[in-house]
């Protein structure tokens, strides 16, 4: 059911592209929202911030686990049969939140918030992307998608932070908006039926699925994408705000600012994708990312003041921008119809080990070494820069990331 008839530039007049859209940005509400209300709910229910903690991984796990087990169903019954009940059930169950009156009632509900929603919403939505759209006009999609879920992730914290100032369950009504979401899509999203992988057992659907990936390039994407996460989440995410307020002594508030500034040039960025992809490759597009996280890593490294620090967060963004939509790309290029839900998805288990490993990675140097946090942002520099030569050799050099390199979509 692809629309691309070879156009390359973004449908804007497709009905299909706002729904694909509206799924996107309530993905990302997910953790953004809830965490600026972390103290308020510890005071709510008179419990340590560890403990409050809990909302946020109550919602994480069960997602990692999950993910490609909806992939899965989403391929066998069909993208709409999934994606709906997902987002009325992420919807519900996150309004039910404010009917709580004891802590493990929240952490029950985030639970099965969290096994229907978030970046399992997101994955099922780039699998929609890949079914409906083909060349460069994928690419291009793609990247509207994922700067429509960039500019969702920047706004989550600024509306859950206003919210929570006037009660600590104010931001869980925002899940509201899933269940509108939900009853536009049954209503109008004209999704491909099920495509019929022919395995009846969740074994046989992955070895199935497995099986009908190229076994050198799913690794070199899937590898990219770990890596890229890691540096994102615990560099940029976790390490950059302890450098900053400990060595420039910013305030969290301008913290804050300067991260969502990266994420905000990350969000430009993905929005030009198809153009980009014009050129290059998604290999090609994946492997020019990796040198911005370098450049913006060791741009933070050598920076001498939080301006400094400002515009290698925005070289960073620029890396991550390119990524994103590549990444997915090339992820639904692999994959046939039959199994892009689940290859999608299983994208979601691993960007969630990532978040699980980049904040121990970039912060127990510092705990237990006693090194600054310059040291293992430089350090990730490297490992960003090793990683886009390896990428680059991977692909036969430069004839290997042009746009006559076929073999990524």
């Amino acid at each position: 059911m692809s629309d691309s008839d070879g156009a390359t530039g973004v449908p804007w007049r497709s009905r299909r592209l706002y729904l694909l859209l509206a799924t996107a940005a309530v993905a990302p509400l997910d953790v953004t929202i809830v965490g600026p209300a972390l103290p308020a709910i510890a005071d709510a229910f008179e419990v340590s911030s560890a403990r409050s903690g809990l909302v946020i991984t109550a919602f994480a796990a069960p997602g990692a686990l999950l993910a490609p087990v909806v992939g899965m169903y989403a391929d066998r019954l069909g993208r709409r049969r999934v994606i709906v009940p997902c987002l009325l059930i992420y919807g519900v169950a996150g309004v039910a939140v404010t009917l709580a009156t004891e802590l493990w009632m929240v952490l029950g509900l985030r639970a099965i918030q969290g096994s229907v929603g978030g970046s399992i919403l997101a994955s099922l939505t780039l699998a929609l992307v890949g079914d409906y759209y083909d060349g460069p006009r994928r690419n291009a999609v793609m990247g509207v998608v994922s700067a429509g879920i960039s500019f969702s992730a920047a706004a989550g914290p600024v509306l859950g932070g206003a919210l929570a100032t006037r009660s600590w369950d104010a931001p869980f009504y925002l899940y509201g908006t899933s269940v509108v979401v939900a009853a536009l899509a049954y209503r109008y999203l004209d999704a491909p039926a099920a495509a019929g992988s022919g395995t009846d057992r969740e074994g046989s659907y992955l070895r199935a699925a497995l099986a009908s990936l190229p076994a050198r390039e799913a690794v070199a994407i899937y590898g990219a994408t770990l890596v890229g996460f890691t540096l994102f989440f615990g560099g940029v995410l976790t390490a950059v705000p302890f450098l900053l307020e400990g060595t420039y002594g910013l305030a969290s508030g301008r913290v804050g600012a300067l991260v969502t500034g990266a994420m905000m040039v990350a969000a430009v960025v993905a929005v030009f994708n198809g153009r980009f992809a014009r050129h290059l490759s998604n290999v090609g597009l994946i492997t020019v990312g990796f040198v911005g996280y370098a450049a913006g890593l060791v741009g933070v490294w050598a920076a001498g003041s939080a301006t400094a620090v400002l515009l290698a967060l925005g070289v960073f963004g620029i890396g991550h921008g390119l990524l994103l939509p590549s990444v997915a790309s090339a992820l639904s290029a692999l994959a046939g119809p039959e199994f892009r839900g689940g290859v999608m998805s299983l994208r979601t288990s691993v960007i969630l080990g990532a978040q699980a490993v980049g904040p121990p990675l970039f912060t127990l140097p510092v705990t237990r070494l006693g090194v600054s946090y310059e040291l293992p942002l430089a350090l990730g520099g490297v490992g960003a820069a090793l990683t886009a030569v390896g990428l680059f050799a991977a692909a036969g050099g430069r004839a290997g990331i042009g746009v006559a390199a076929a073999g990524d979509g």
